[in-house]
């Protein structure tokens, strides 16, 4: 028999075997000879595989800050990226795995233009009301300043490392106010099943992603026992993921709320309770207007619907990663409700079991 060639591979190395002229039985005893060095190869003593998963750690700077000139407070939370073996979600609890160990020198210079203005001192400060996730709360450190902000300006934010020598830095530009139309302070919150109801602004300079949510306010009392009347509040997301053509600003943004909805959400949120008698008090439209960084962020951080679970990362951090930019808040507040809605919500398939 004239077997041509055998292969054997090791990794990148292959070693070729030409054959002579051989009996059967020479072919087989060097056909099994063959096949016991294959299988030795095999072996997990034949070779020492560690697979590592867990590289070298290096020190990454991550920072997240989110300015609006309508609070009276900024703040920036800057910590570091942690490495580990075991359960990372343990590492998160733990402050000493995301927080410096030593100062950081963190600043912020305001600029109109290339003109330096300013530059403003952030401090480190500890904040107590941390809301309850993956990382350690309710106490963290953030760096912040009471310094008033000036729309259309540009603040430059500069992270130095004393120990390392690194500069970390991020720029954003305010967004700036803008005017909404409807609804106005006199006007009265009109919800009706079957027909919607009018929201149009102009779109804010520097703004690109807007949404519009509605805080509703109720009073509930027990029946039956005096002072018992405390009063309540729901957020309703009435409108999201609304965007502007550009950020130049001045552009008409006219959208409805389905008056259906109102009735389904407060059907959905409030809980029928035969002992309490409600109603209807006022509401706030709140609109939240964000950068285009903010809104790419958002995107890029949504959960998938489709089986690409893996999102491309996204960060305006220069020398680190995170999202440093800004948003602003504006809302009409305090609207009554109208005597069509106050009535319909008695009735109204959804809510007439609320006690209203």
């Amino acid at each position: 028999m004239f077997p041509t060639e055998s292969f054997i591979s090791d990794n990148s190395h292959i070693i070729i075997i030409f054959a002579k002229p051989m009996s059967s039985c020479q072919f087989m005893k060097r056909y099994c000879s063959l096949l016991i060095l294959a299988c030795a190869m095999l072996l997990p003593g034949s070779c020492k595989k560690t697979l590592v998963v867990n590289a070298d750690w290096k020190d990454v700077t991550i920072v997240y800050g989110l300015l609006d000139q309508t609070e009276p407070v900024h703040y920036v939370k800057v910590t570091k990226a942690f490495l580990g073996p075991g359960d990372a979600l343990q590492f998160a609890q733990i402050p000493d795995s995301s927080e410096y160990s030593h100062p950081l020198k963190v600043t912020m210079e305001e600029l109109n233009g290339s003109t330096l203005l300013r530059i403003l001192t952030m401090h480190d400060t500890v904040i107590q009301n941390k809301d309850s996730g993956v990382f350690y709360f309710p106490v963290q450190h953030v760096f912040s300043t009471t310094a008033n902000l000036s729309p259309d300006l540009t603040y430059h934010l500069i992270i130095k490392d004393s120990v390392t020598n690194k500069v970390i830095e991020g720029s954003a530009t305010l967004v700036s106010d803008f005017d909404i139309e409807k609804p106005s302070i006199f006007t009265r919150a009109t919800f009706q099943s079957g027909k919607s109801s009018e929201v149009k602004w102009m779109s804010a300079k520097s703004g690109k992603r807007y949404q519009v949510n509605l805080r509703i306010r109720y009073a509930e009392a027990t029946i039956g026992v005096p002072n018992s009347t405390v009063i309540k509040s729901l957020d309703w997301l009435a409108l999201t993921d609304i965007k502007s053509l550009n950020e130049k600003g001045g552009q008409t943004m006219d959208y409805f709320i389905n008056g259906d909805a109102f009735y389904i959400f407060m059907g959905a949120h409030i809980p029928v309770d035969p002992t309490v008698t409600r109603a209807l008090r006022n509401c706030d439209y709140v609109f939240t207007v964000g950068s285009e960084d903010l809104s790419t962020y958002m995107d890029v951080t949504a959960p998938s619907n489709t089986i690409i679970q893996e999102r491309p990362a996204f960060t305006d951090i220069i020398n680190g990663i995170g999202l440093f930019t800004a948003r602003v808040v504006k809302s009409v507040d305090t609207l009554q409700f109208s005597t069509f809605t106050l009535n319909e919500i008695k009735t109204n398939q959804y809510t007439k079991d609320l006690g209203f």
